[in-house]
């Protein structure tokens, strides 16, 4: 993650204050412009998805997330 907010960003905060109900109608849906600063999460144990943008794909690696419990 970058030290500066950029516009990818800002969408993202916007989305967590929103009611689910209008991010749904997509009022703060992601872009498809590639945000070129990733951040993923498991969307469903075939591919990873970006936080920040649609353009960012790829296939899911458990290892790529790091566990807490583990350590």
């Amino acid at each position: 993650m970058t030290d500066f907010p950029g516009r990818f960003r800002r969408r993202t905060r916007l989305r967590r204050r929103l009611p689910w109900l209008m991010v749904n109608l997509g009022v703060a849906g992601k872009p498809n412009d590639d945000c070129g600063d990733h951040e993923w999460y498991n969307s469903d144990n075939v591919v990873e998805h970006c936080y920040h943008c649609a353009a960012g794909q790829r296939p899911y690696d458990a290892a790529h997330f790091h566990d807490p419990a583990t350590g």
